[in-house]
């Protein structure tokens, strides 16, 4: 790889054993992928700073960074928790886990990361520009960057993003390239999509047709918001190979069709009506059981605009006695829920809403602790991952289906 002066500096070891080993690795992932030179990265988001995905080795590797005196270089927001801290107990966690969760939470406001821990940085303030080289990790956010914001970034490790962090730099590979952006096959929209839940059925059953090329949507509206965008985001990457998807005449590089397929034909186009939408909600849709005991919203974490129309579902009602409704989002709209009374309404219903967390990168045994035996959600990713990291099966659906579901206690 062809290396400026001030990265031979940094190779040679003259900003630190730490930085040196960081540029280190960033040349070897670089050379792996045939990248001539590195590029400049002004926006990082680190992915595994939960216990679970962290383990002992991870946690060691960020306190010799910050005991080392080495400081990130560039702006660093930081992924969820295995735990909200403010509300550790409710949500079965032992006291030493928690414990062992701050220590990494101080570790990192060390290295002068941002503590936003939350899967949605483009939510609370990390919003690369369009065209913008960044370094993030969070495949759902991964995705909604090179998609929706248009800017580019391949999927970024724990390490590798701390690497980026660091010296403020990332091989020219993959994604960061215009040739490697390019749309491969086409999936049309024959009938209207109402809710976020539909948009990410759309996309499962997109992705699951072509799981290694790039898919091309259209007919879209043109009012899609972030919501229904994050969605699509979110379970692409659980689906499919592919880090990003175009949207004709929504984001940013498909304006045309012509233009989100570079200019050459699609290998394939598919039609999605609404015999394909409800199939694909029904392929997830798979608790056998009828009782509900965990219904959850916020995978990725919810915007204020989603706690809004989850207040008006449950506005007035209340949740079954034997059903735990779990709202997940950032610590920065939380803030923003409590100013607008979402949350005493919430509250008030027998819900709760967490932050800073993922019920995913909880560990099993506090699952069991917890007595769940399946899981109600309006997310497509949650319902994908969730039986898969824990044992439960989901019922998945559209957000008034589970605010019914956490009402009654049973899934219709």
């Amino acid at each position: 790889m062809e290396l400026t002066f001030d990265e031979k500096r940094i190779l040679g070891g003259e900003d630190g054993d730490v930085l040196r080993k960081s540029m280190e690795l960033l040349i070897a992932i670089g050379e792996a992928f045939d990248a001539p030179r590195m590029i400049d990265v002004n926006s990082v988001h680190i992915t595994s700073v939960a216990l679970n995905t962290l383990r002992e080795a991870g946690k060691g590797l960020i306190e010799k960074i910050a005991n080392s005196g080495a400081r990130f270089k560039v702006f660093t927001t930081v992924n969820p928790l295995a735990t909200d801290y403010t509300q550790w107990e409710v949500l079965g966690i032992s006291k030493e886990e928690l414990l062992k969760q701050l220590e990494v939470v101080d570790t990192m406001r060390k290295t002068g990361a941002i503590l936003c821990h939350t899967c949605t940085p483009y939510l609370v303030g990390n919003i690369p520009r369009f065209g913008e080289h960044i370094a993030w990790g969070e495949a759902s956010a991964v995705i909604f960057a090179n998609s929706v914001l248009g800017a580019r970034t391949n999927p970024e490790g724990g390490p590798s993003g701390l690497a980026s962090a660091l010296t403020g730099r990332t091989p020219l590979y993959g994604l960061h390239l215009e040739e490697n952006r390019v749309g491969q096959f086409i999936i049309r929209v024959n009938t209207a999509l109402r809710e976020p839940t539909e948009y990410g059925a759309l996309v499962l059953f997109g992705g699951r047709v072509h799981k290694e090329l790039i898919p091309v949507f259209v007919n879209l509206p043109q009012g899609i918001n972030w919501d229904a965008l994050k969605m699509m985001s979110a379970i692409l990457h659980s689906v499919s190979s592919a880090k990003m998807f175009h949207a004709v005449g929504i984001t940013p590089e498909a304006k045309t069709e012509e233009q989100a397929l570079g200019g050459k034909k699609a290998v394939d186009v598919i039609d999605f009506g609404k015999k394909e939408l409800e199939k694909a909600i029904q392929s997830l849709d798979q608790a056998t059981k009828a009782d509900v005991d965990l219904v959850y919203l916020g995978c990725p974490h919810c915007s204020i605009n989603e706690i809004r129309e989850i207040v008006k579902e449950v506005n007035g009602r209340k949740v079954n006695s034997n059903v735990s409704l779990w709202v997940s989002t950032s610590l920065p709209v939380k803030a923003l829920a409590d100013r607008m009374g979402f949350s005493e309404v919430i509250e008030q219903a027998g819900g709760k809403i967490i932050s800073e967390t993922c019920p995913v990168l909880f560990t099993n045994q506090t699952i069991r602790n917890l007595g769940f035996q399946s899981l109600t959600t309006n997310s497509a990713d949650m319902a994908f991952v969730f039986p898969m990291v824990h044992g439960l099966k989901a019922h998945f659906g559209r957000l008034g289906q589970c605010i019914n579901a956490a009402v009654s206690g049973t899934w219709e």
